[in-house]
């Protein structure tokens, strides 16, 4: 006999029963909490590595013959999706910086449908049920984007052949447990299903049914996680043999209006300042060193907060800009920054780190207003970053 279809909500909470409802729930906070540390840290450390991979393929393909830029832009490729990989794990980690605007669900849908039917292949039909009219949500793109293809990704790999992903929207029905406005998105698919012990660790971080080599186990974490910066509910509905329907409920608010293009930089100038480099990273230093000194700046190299701190009373202070790492074994990168405005208190920083604004926080790490630039970047990326920091710092105050 088919089993009935499972229901798995995040969050999860069962008033009925204790010890499956608030005590369950703890254990888990915990060992999420335990995970989200893990993993952030390792997210740091692939950032530092990235950042100078990124960076000297940029600056190599810069007036390379065209056979060899071939190769540098594979290597760029593959870097770009190492990079993906580390905001996943920061996401999951919660060390991600969310700076949202309104966005029109089915506007997303739309943009990602064109990638769609190359990642899922031939035999799977992609359907779509979109209602018109639906109030914006308030979200990252990028995020509502990623969301979209895991979810997508997940129900591709569920199926495993012939069959059919269905994507809709539409406008919840406010209910007591959700009494604000909101729409909803659901993915559908006539996959294998899931049973109940496969349900229950659905949105485990790591957790993977996939063959070894196949599935990080991240995806459907992510997915979790973004919904809950939202402010909303996810839930999925599923049996063995009957396929699975995910269903996310995300609130809209009535005072929010669409639109809003996010705000690229110009391309930076360059300069002729003088720019103290310090992170215990060589090769990011190396690479900083490099981009900034290709567009005119004079820059001094060092490994470490101390090694910072006599490179800049070597020059006596005559030092236009800071530029380190925040996470450092010997000192933190605002404790640097603080130790040598002691001795010029105008000295602006820009600050290099693999966390987040919110990440950082999280540690007790006040940035004091200095520019934060999140690893990995790219060589354009740092430039802007240090154009900007050093002009603001011409303003009068």
């Amino acid at each position: 006999m088919a089993s009935s279809p499972s229901v798995s909500d995040i969050p999860v909470h069962d008033p009925a029963d204790p010890a499956t409802g608030a005590e369950r729930e703890l254990r888990q906070s915990q060992r999420m909490e335990v995970i989200g540390q893990m993993v952030s840290g390792v997210a740091h450390d692939l950032a530092n590595i990235l950042t100078a991979i990124q960076g000297f393929a940029e600056l190599a393909s810069d007036g390379a013959p065209e056979p060899v830029r071939a190769v540098i832009d594979e290597i760029r490729a593959t870097a770009d999706r190492g990079t993906d990989l580390t905001r996943k794990l920061l996401a999951v980690g919660r060390a991600r910086d969310l700076r949202p605007r309104a966005v029109d669900l089915n506007d997303c849908v739309a943009e990602v449908g064109a990638l769609l039917s190359r990642v899922v292949g031939p035999d799977l039909e992609i359907r779509t049920r979109l209602i018109e009219g639906l109030p914006p949500i308030r979200g990252v793109v990028s995020d509502l984007e990623m969301v979209l293809l895991n979810l997508v990704l997940n129900a591709r790999d569920a199926v495993g052949g012939a069959g059919w992903i269905e994507i809709g929207t539409r406008m919840g029905a406010p209910s007591e447990d959700e009494p604000w406005r909101h729409v909803v998105l659901s993915v559908a698919d006539s996959g294998v299903g899931m049973d109940e012990e496969t349900l229950a660790r659905v949105f485990e971080p790591f957790f993977t049914t996939k063959d070894e080599g196949v599935g990080t186990g991240l995806g459907l974490a992510v997915v979790a996680d973004v919904v809950r910066d939202l402010g909303g509910r996810i839930a999925v509905e599923s049996a063995p043999g009957r396929g699975t329907t995910f269903t996310l409920h995300l609130p809209a608010p009535e005072d929010l209006e669409a639109g809003g293009a996010d705000v690229r930089p110009a391309q930076a100038a360059g300069g002729n300042e003088t720019v103290l480099l310090c992170d215990d990273d060589t090769g990011v230093v190396r690479m900083l060193a490099s981009a900034l000194r290709r567009v005119g700046y004079r820059v001094i190299e060092t490994h470490g907060p101390h090694e910072a701190i006599a490179a800049f009373h070597e020059r006596d202070g005559r030092i236009d800009l800071l530029v380190t790492d925040v996470v450092m074994p010997e000192l933190k990168g605002q404790d640097l920054w603080a130790q040598l405005r002691m001795g010029r208190p105008e000295l602006p920083a820009v600050l290099l780190s693999g966390y987040t604004p919110d990440g950082l926080e999280a540690q007790g790490i006040d940035l004091a207003g200095g520019k934060l630039l999140q690893k990995p970047f790219s060589p354009e990326q740092l430039r802007v970053t240090v154009r900007v920091a050093l002009d603001e710092n011409l303003l009068p105050g």
